[in-house]
């Protein structure tokens, strides 16, 4: 029997009316109660061990992080869910900047759903770290989580299969100099990205890793529209410099990768863009030369994974100075690429700006996309059904062009190495401006400004 309107409004009003706000501060006390500034609590994981759907954790400036470096160890692991009408929402006290200082697996590990993070800042600490270390630790069977530790991590490899995180929005955060990925999603569903900078990440993991990267995408559910949006970021200088304990290689370190959501099969294939052949991490023959070995099988439960449906989203973002591309997908289906601006990446791996890989029904438009020198604009591999269109680049290509193409320096006012200092919009004459599409339209750029602003909409991230 479902629920009268009349009692679902007053359960949605109960659980409103019950919400707590909690507060953590770098000068708190996990003795306190939490509930007021003046007894906040001082470690986060004291506020995800309490809170409630609709409860809102307000965090003031500190810093924070904890000395578990055992499996799945975290700053703050989030392991409480909210519910579709009582969201859980992490946020940055007003005008502060709360930094998580994670020397584990991770910063924020998420296992839940219906969460927001917001406002909130995770720096690694590469600083430290010394590159011959890192390789020299790639080489032992077991990893030290110091040389991979991730930013934001949302987790569903553990849980039930009904049960994977889902829901999940991460707004206005940065996320930096971490030893492994920054904003990395595994088998979860529903995700925003939005508005933040992420850098100088996976520098010296063993595990090919990327700024914002998500991989083996779980269906929540098969409804229409955008279950993944990844927008508006800031992301630069993420790259691999340990080899992959896969392949033996330097793989990926790249800006934005949606990797692999097409179906497991009992016959594995590749798993990475170059199809590279797996190694035994630590094994070599007589010769001292790693030795290679087919590629698992996958875990009966991999196997359960179901199809995912949904379509992502990746639009007004800047992506550059990466190790590896600017944007990708792997073995990935049903992705709208708008509006993005790629520059100079490939500096590690040479992988090309912008790319679909064994994809399908994938659509790429009004995108700017500068190489490096002697980079790639593109490559087409094992695709089905990519739209291109309206894309501009400095160099001819023909390896997917598209009627409406411009070949055509973008005119950037100033390109710096750090995004967060340089400004990509387009100089006065950029032949980006007032020649794109409307098809996929979005509303705003990456600064919030409306599209269009007179004429035809700007290519790239910026609308002038």
């Amino acid at each position: 029997m479902k629920p009268t309107p009349f009692i679902t409004f007053l359960l949605l009003l109960t659980q409103t009316a019950f919400a707590e706000t909690w507060y953590v501060t770098g000068t708190g006390n996990d003795a306190n109660n939490g509930k007021t500034l003046k007894t906040a609590f001082r470690s986060l994981q004291k506020a995800a061990n309490l809170v409630n759907p609709g409860d809102v954790v307000l965090v003031g400036k500190g810093i924070y992080t904890n000395d578990n470096t055992g499996d799945g160890g975290a700053v703050v692991s989030v392991e409480r869910s909210g519910k579709p009408n009582a969201w859980i929402t992490w946020k940055a006290l007003p005008g502060q900047r709360p930094e998580i200082h994670p020397i584990g697996w991770t910063g924020i590990q998420i296992r839940a759903s219906y969460q927001v993070f917001e406002g909130l800042t995770v720096l690694g600490n590469n600083d430290s770290i010394k590159l011959e270390d890192a390789i020299a630790d790639s080489k032992i069977a077991k990893a030290n989580p110091y040389f991979n530790t991730n930013g934001i991590c949302f987790d569903g490899r553990k849980a039930k299969p009904d049960a994977k995180p889902h829901h999940v929005v991460i707004r206005k955060c940065v996320v930096g100099k971490c030893a492994g990925g920054g904003i990395t999603g595994l088998q979860i569903d529903y995700l925003t990205v939005e508005d933040c900078q992420v850098f100088n990440n996976a520098w010296f993991m063993r595990y090919a890793g990327s700024g914002i990267t998500l991989l083996d995408n779980w269906a929540f559910d098969d409804a229409p529209g955008y279950h993944v949006v990844i927008q508006r970021n800031l992301v630069w200088n993420n790259k691999t410099q340990v080899p992959w304990d896969r392949t033996g290689k330097l793989s990926d370190g790249n800006g934005i990768l949606l990797d692999v959501t097409d179906q497991p099969t009992a016959t594995p294939g590749a798993t990475n863009p170059n199809g590279d052949p797996v190694v035994t991490p630590g094994a070599t023959n007589p010769n001292g030369d790693p030795i290679v070995t087919p590629p698992a099988a996958p875990k009966p439960e991999e196997l359960k994974r179901p199809e995912w449906k949904g379509r992502a989203l990746i639009a007004n973002n800047v992506s550059a100075y990466n190790g590896g591309s600017g944007i990708h997908t792997f073995r990935t289906k049903h992705v709208d690429i708008i509006n993005n601006t790629t520059y100079w990446n490939g500096q590690v791996v040479g992988y090309e700006e912008l790319f679909a890989n064994r994809s399908e029904d994938v659509v790429i438009l009004n995108n700017i996309m500068v190489p490096k020198p002697g980079g790639k604009v593109t490559s087409n591999n094992r695709n089905t059904n990519v739209r291109w269109d309206y894309n501009l680049y400095p160099e001819a290509q023909q390896v997917v062009t598209g009627p409406h193409d411009l070949v055509a320096d973008p005119q950037f006012v100033a390109a710096q190495t750090d995004l967060s200092k340089g400004n990509f919009r387009l100089a006065k004459g950029s032949k980006a401006r007032d020649s794109g599409c409307d098809e996929i339209p979005q509303p705003t750029d990456i600064v919030g400004k409306t599209r269009p602003q007179q004429g035809a909409r700007d290519r790239g991230a910026f609308e002038q």
